[in-house]
């Protein structure tokens, strides 16, 4: 945000005043700060309905306090939103350092609608800690950094060990390949009635991010960027294997749910929970999210191993990022990337959090990607099982498996997924389906009416 006098009053006002309030948070006082007071404004201050997320950044408010005294952290509750963003950024309302999903920062870095932090970060004593492939969201092709993520996932198979066990199947033993899961699912289909051996979600844009990690286990990608324009490439041979795969999963071998259109977040969750399905694509916070909102849920039944291979050896990954406003004063920015580090990646804050949770009882050590490895990465795993609820033996084929995450697509995203739904739709509900020419249709429509566009914006 620009220095503007309507700024230098608000800071006298922060002075005179111990705190204030912002979406539910009491921000940080200035009371004994010294003359040059740095503000840092942040979006996503923890909702007013959000207890713990607010009890949490009124620790990190207190004790960031003692650690830069001339600097003054102000939440905003501001969430991204790209129909208000560049307004936001054009008119000097938009925050230091504002949080975006995975898909967002390519875009925005292009855009030129994010600060370079390079020399900040690699200040940083762990930066070769952090995990490449996950840094790799925020960094742009000369890999130049220009956010930190703060949370990550990856894509695995989620399976009721119940279940395998009533089938003959080794719970510890989950499959590892896409030939495997459908052996797999056979054998289920054989020994359990009214079990689904494998099911992916499939409702509107959820089938097309699905279609799309599948893809990713074959080896291919849906956006390559050509002579500085971005092409749709997903209508390649891994993403038609994809496709063929979970045809036969439904017409020849009548493994997998024949709702082709409805089953979403929620009948995956219900059905996963009552053991009508054994083996799902899903991310550790499903999992987390079934602990907390299904009190008849056991989630000892749960196992989660890597990702199926096709030959690519690869999952989806996503999370949340800190990007920064390029238009904020470099000192703002130097502070803003301090607070963030502090924050997110000190090892007492991080503790702090953790044992919050074990503490509210939330689940602990649900699968989920590392963003350090190395030193860093084992000492806050090291944390993680000093408090973890949930039986971390259940997740070691998830946990220890040499898979490369791979961002989201970079260009639009959601409107990739929500066309690659229409297509998961098509191919399914026919017997023949010529799946390359379905395919090469929706590519050239989405390059048409999606990325020709953004190639013009830019």
């Amino acid at each position: 945000m620009k220095r503007t006098s309507i700024l230098l009053i608000a800071a006298l006002l922060l002075i005179a005043f111990s705190s204030v309030w912002a979406g539910g948070v009491e921000e940080q006082a200035t009371d004994g700060a010294g003359e040059d007071i740095i503000v840092v404004n942040l979006t996503n201050a923890a909702l007013e309905n959000d207890e713990m997320a607010i009890q949490r950044q009124k620790w990190l408010l207190a004790n960031y306090r003692a650690e830069a005294p001339d600097v003054v952290i102000n939440y905003n509750p501001y969430r991204y939103d790209p129909q208000t963003f560049t307004a936001r950024l054009a008119g000097g309302q938009l925050e230091d350092s504002y949080a975006v999903f995975f898909t967002e920062p390519q875009k925005l870095i292009s855009d030129g609608y994010a600060a370079d932090i390079t020399e900040f970060v690699m200040d940083l004593p762990y930066v070769d800690d952090f995990n490449q492939a996950v840094l790799a969201v925020a960094k742009d092709s000369a890999g130049n950094i220009y956010g930190l993520p703060h949370d990550a996932y990856g894509l695995g198979l989620m399976y009721n060990r119940e279940l395998f066990e009533q089938a003959g199947l080794d719970p510890d033993s989950p499959p590892q390949t896409w030939d495997e899961v459908r052996d797999y699912a056979k054998i289920i289909k054989e020994k359990l009635d009214g079990v689904d051996g494998f099911n992916i979600r499939n409702e509107g844009g959820l089938g097309g991010w699905m279609l799309t990690t599948m893809m990713y286990t074959f080896g291919g990608d849906a956006e390559r960027q050509v002579d500085g324009a971005w092409k749709a490439v997903y209508n390649n041979p891994e993403m038609a294997e994809a496709l063929v795969f979970l045809h036969a999963l439904l017409h020849e071998d009548k493994t997998t749910t024949p709702d082709i259109t409805g089953w979403g977040n929620f009948p995956q969750v219900l059905d996963f929970a009552a053991g009508k399905v054994a083996m799902t694509i899903a991310a550790g916070d499903t999992l987390k999210w079934m602990v907390g909102n299904m009190e008849d849920f056991d989630f000892e039944v749960a196992g989660f191993g890597r990702m199926p291979d096709g030959g690519g050896n690869a999952t989806l990954g996503g999370g949340n990022v800190w990007l920064y406003n390029p238009k904020s004063n470099p000192e703002v920015l130097k502070e803003a990337v301090a607070y963030n580090v502090w924050r997110d990646f000190d090892l007492e804050s991080f503790e702090n959090d953790i044992k919050a949770q074990a503490e509210r009882g939330d689940l602990v050590g649900f699968p989920q990607v590392n963003i350090f490895t190395g030193e860093l990465g084992e000492k806050r795993e090291e944390i993680i099982k000093k408090y973890a609820n949930a039986p971390l033996e259940n997740y070691v084929n998830f946990n220890n498996a040499e898979v490369e995450i791979k961002g989201e697509p970079p260009i639009e995203a959601q409107a990739l997924y929500t066309e690659l739904g229409l297509v998961y739709q098509k191919v399914m509900s026919q017997k023949n389906p010529d799946i390359q020419a379905i395919l090469d249709e929706s590519a050239a429509k989405f390059q048409r009416q999606v990325l020709d566009r953004a190639n013009a914006d830019n």
